[in-house]
């Protein structure tokens, strides 16, 4: 289980106050008190609203000076119940205190009370970090309920609940040993009904000193099925609670030699965890005569069948359809990757071989019917997978399968089978991969690499020159070649570090040399994931620097929001590491995922740089132009500078400066150039 949480590690503080002065003397206190803050002050009662109903905020001031406090509180304590709102006060009279708190503030706080703010703030932090460990842990028990149910219908024991000697639930072991297939058909069955006859008289004895000796917790007794003398169990009864209900748990255990299975073997039995499936499959394809493939198949329209047939009989339909699939996959390695999911590893002696296997698995499920709570159902699946081949193994393979069957899922497709044809494709992609790494190598020992520089403008009036690095590769004919067309491939065959560290070198030497003729300029220099995830990279950095006899702060690192939020944790150790050596980090194409923000609250970079889709339409579509100028706005609100690219004429331009960017660059102030030659004294 996941540790609780203990502290939280910076508080989200926001402050309703007209004067900035004052709100940063108020975080200056709590600061000097030991809280961390992250500070945001607003006196626009809407936007503060919004901000904590959007759970932005943990601890929220506001000032009786604020016109509208009134009705505000009431408001948030609706709409955000958890988030404490302290009201700060001139002069905290006994009725003011009382009203404000029958509005729902959780204390009043004179002003100039900076001790008894900062213990108050502490209380109410203390609060909302035990409600985030209740709700924590209230979801972790919840998951562990989920694994104990899913242990429980796994195991290799037949288990039962048994009320009143009645059954009430039973596992796939149990139902199986009984000749049942569903939960539903032992429900209120009596335990004794299915003993042998000559086993009843003992099982009632046990039965009966369970429910009258309160000392006797479990007991053990030798039974015999029945309408199987010689199938003779071993029964456990124990003391119970099912879903609350005081009962009884019935184990059973067939009396069998050890080498042979207590339970006839069954899906659930077999290779349910993906390690196993993954091991074994790596397993079956060592020896690969044809084609290995990973194919992938769901069940059509899940939530449906959920919200037809309920939980329990979604589950039955996912479990009837598994069974069905394991036993046409014969002796392939395969697996349950959720209760509609599941994969299987097979080899085809070509592409066409494969997708009749595909058929075989849809066909056989197409044609299954059974009746799920006395209803006729039909279900069926979709199938999709690929090739793997000698650059990915099995587990990438697998998530690229999953990646096709998402793909046939958004097209609303069902009872299909769609795997793309991989294998003229493979070999065309391995060879254009050999060729733009022959072009890269050739390019790094004759010299065919070029850095260009592009300007990046202050609008908010800093004179220092800044420029972004951009690199070219030229092919034989002198023709430059963008990283679009070899970067991707250097990046998957780990060649990119290298090519990182060309650029850095050549990068760094240029400005060295411009600086010393007395200009004051900073660099971008972008970096691949290559560099991010090299544990040597940032000590062969630090030297490279101080060899060039650079200033730390000269040099800007700029990775990409994909490559960030791909390699999290990386990436923030990363960029720590470059914050020792007193060098800032930047994030580039920011804006185009969703999470955007949330990537960016775990890398702590001074300058994010807009994806330049965000741009593209700002002069035509109103909703762009709005949305862009917020993605400013929050940036800025989180102490980021913005960089936004992509600038082709005047009218974007007069946009951004009215937007409040901090930087900005593009073709319409210059393209990029091989010479630092940009005047930014005519932009001042």
């Amino acid at each position: 289980m996941p540790e609780p949480l203990t502290q939280l590690d910076t508080t989200r503080l926001l402050i309703a106050e007209h004067s900035e002065n004052t709100a940063h003397e108020l975080d200056s206190c709590l600061r000097d008190a030991g809280i961390p803050t992250r500070l945001r002050v607003s006196d626009d009662l809407t936007d503060i609203l919004n901000q904590i109903v959007e759970g932005d905020t943990d601890i929220a001031l506001l000032t009786d000076k604020l016109e509208g406090v009134e009705q505000l509180i009431p408001k948030i304590k609706d709409q955000a119940p958890h988030t404490p709102v302290i009201l700060l006060t001139d002069n905290p009279e006994p009725a003011a205190v009382v009203e404000a708190l029958g509005l729902g503030a959780s204390d009043v706080v004179s002003k100039q009370a900076s001790e008894q703010l900062a213990l108050v703030v502490k209380r109410e932090l203390s609060h909302v970090s035990n409600r985030k460990n209740f709700s924590h842990l209230r979801r972790a028990l919840k998951e562990a309920e989920q694994r104990c149910q899913l242990l429980l219908q796994t195991s290799e024991a037949a288990i039962a609940y048994v009320h009143e000697g009645m059954h009430i639930h039973a596992n796939d072991q149990y139902l199986r040993l009984f000749g049942y297939i569903d939960t539903n058909e032992i429900i209120g069955v009596s335990l004794v009904d299915i003993i042998h006859s000559d086993s009843a008289e003992d099982l009632k004895t046990a039965l009966k000193t369970l429910r009258t000796q309160e000392d006797s917790d479990n007991l053990e007794l030798d039974a015999k099925i029945q309408g199987d003398d010689e199938n003779e169990v071993n029964i456990r009864l124990a003391r119970a609670e099912y879903e609350g209900e005081s009962c009884l748990q019935i184990t059973l255990r067939t009396r069998t030699a050890e080498s042979q299975p207590a339970i006839p073997s069954t899906p659930a039995a077999e290779q349910l965890e993906l390690p196993g499936f993954l091991k074994s499959a790596e397993s079956f394809f060592s020896n690969c005569d044809g084609y290995a493939y990973v194919l992938v198949a769901q069940i059509d329209q899940i939530s449906a069948l959920q919200s037809a047939y309920g939980l329990a009989g979604s589950e039955t339909i996912c479990r009837r359809v598994w069974h069905e699939l394991w036993e046409v996959a014969e002796d392939y390695p395969v697996t349950r990757l959720s209760n509609n999911q599941f994969a299987f590893a097979v080899i085809a002696e070509s592409y066409t071989h494969v997708k009749e296997i595909a058929e075989s698995y849809r066909e056989a499920i197409n044609n299954f019917i059974f009746e799920v709570q006395d209803k006729t159902i039909r279900p069926t699946i979709s199938v999709s997978g690929a090739l793997v081949d000698s650059t990915k193994g099995v587990n990438a393979t697998l998530d690229e399968a999953f990646s096709n069957l998402l793909a046939v899922a958004e097209r609303d497709s069902a009872n299909t089978v769609d795997i793309p044809n991989a294998l003229s494709a493979a070999s065309e992609m391995v060879d254009d991969a050999k060729i733009i790494l022959r072009q890269i190598t050739d390019a790094i020992e004759n010299k065919q690499f070029v850095i260009l520089f592009q300007p990046i403008i202050s609008l908010r009036g800093d004179s220092d020159e800044h420029y972004e690095v951009f690199l070219r590769m030229t092919n034989d004919e002198g023709e430059q070649i963008e990283p679009a067309k070899f970067l991707q491939t250097a990046i998957d065959n780990n060649v990119a570090g290298k090519i990182d560290r060309w650029v850095l070198l050549q990068a760094i030497k240029t400005l060295g040399a411009h600086r010393a003729q007395g200009h004051a300029t900073r660099m971008t220099i972008n970096l691949t994931a290559n560099s991010v995830l090299d544990t040597e990279f940032l000590q062969w950095l630090s030297v490279a620097i101080k060899a060039a006899r650079l200033p730390s702060d000269a040099v800007i690192f700029q990775i990409t929001e994909h490559d960030a939020s791909t390699y999290l944790r990386q990436t923030r150790e990363f960029i720590e590491g470059l914050r020792k050596m007193h060098c800032r980090a930047s994030m580039s194409r920011f804006g185009i995922n969703p999470e955007s923000f949330e990537t960016l609250r775990h890398i702590p970079v001074d300058m994010v740089k807009i994806d330049g889709g965000c741009v593209a339409d700002i002069e035509t579509d109103d909703g762009a132009r709005s949305k862009l100028i917020e993605t400013i706005k929050q940036l800025q609100s989180n102490g980021k500078l913005t960089v936004v690219p992509m600038v082709e004429n005047a009218g974007v331009l007069s946009t951004l400066w009215q937007a409040g960017a901090n930087y900005i660059q593009g073709h319409y102030l210059q393209e990029p150039s091989s010479e630092m030659d940009y005047d930014f004294s005519t932009e001042d």
